[in-house]
C-alpha cells in the first residue's frame, strides 16, 4: 500500500473519533485530553504495523481494518457512556 493510502486511513478515523468526543462534550476536562493521546497511539501503532507488512507481498490494509472497526465500536461506546452520564445528572 502507497503511504498517503496509509495515512489516511490511520489518520482520519482517529480525528473523527477526538471530533466526536469533543462534540459530546463529556463534564470531565481531561477526559478529551486523555481521549487525543489514545488516538495517537492507536494511529502510530497502526502505522507502524502496516508501514513494516508492505515489506510481504499481500499482507498489508489488515490493520487498517481492524483499527477502523476499533474506531466504530469506540464511537458506539462513547455514545453509550455520554447517554448513562446525561440519565445519571438528570435523576441529580
Amino acid at each position: 500500500m502507497d503511504l498517503k493510502i496509509i495515512l489516511l486511513f490511520c489518520i482520519l478515523p482517529c480525528i473523527g473519533v477526538v471530533f466526536v468526543t469533543w462534540l459530546l462534550r463529556f463534564p470531565w476536562p481531561w477526559f478529551l485530553k486523555a481521549m487525543i493521546g489514545f488516538e495517537i497511539v492507536i494511529a502510530a501503532f497502526s502505522m507502524l504495523i502496516e508501514i513494516d507488512a508492505q515489506r510481504t507481498p499481500g499482507n498489508s490494509g489488515w490493520m487498517m481494518m481492524f483499527a477502523a472497526a476499533f474506531q466504530v465500536y469506540l464511537v458506539l461506546m462513547l455514545f453509550l457512556a455520554r447517554l448513562i452520564i446525561w440519565q445519571g445528572q438528570k435523576r441529580d
